[in-house]
């Protein structure tokens, strides 16, 4: 219901959103700071993007957990999604 009112708010104001998906951000970074630099009307061919500030935290650790949460989750269930 959000999501369909949020939908109408913009159709009512005749607004076209630019939507983000975060996996596209990470993977696609400098591209999409481009998109959203030219969407606003900025300088999107030649603005320098440097690299995000960002380090990966996931490591062999963390993805064992990962695995523990679901297999414990779902232990019970008939299908498992995972």
């Amino acid at each position: 219901m959000r999501e369909a009112g949020i939908q109408e708010f913009f159709a009512e104001g005749n607004i076209t959103p630019v939507t983000i998906v975060y996996e596209d951000f990470i993977l696609q970074y400098e591209e999409t700071i481009r998109k959203m630099l030219e969407y606003f009307g900025g300088d999107h061919a030649s603005v320098e993007i440097p690299p995000p500030p960002l380090a990966q935290t996931a490591d062999v650790i963390s993805e064992e957990w990962v695995q523990r949460f679901r297999q414990e989750l779902q232990a019970n269930w008939d299908n498992r999604g995972w």
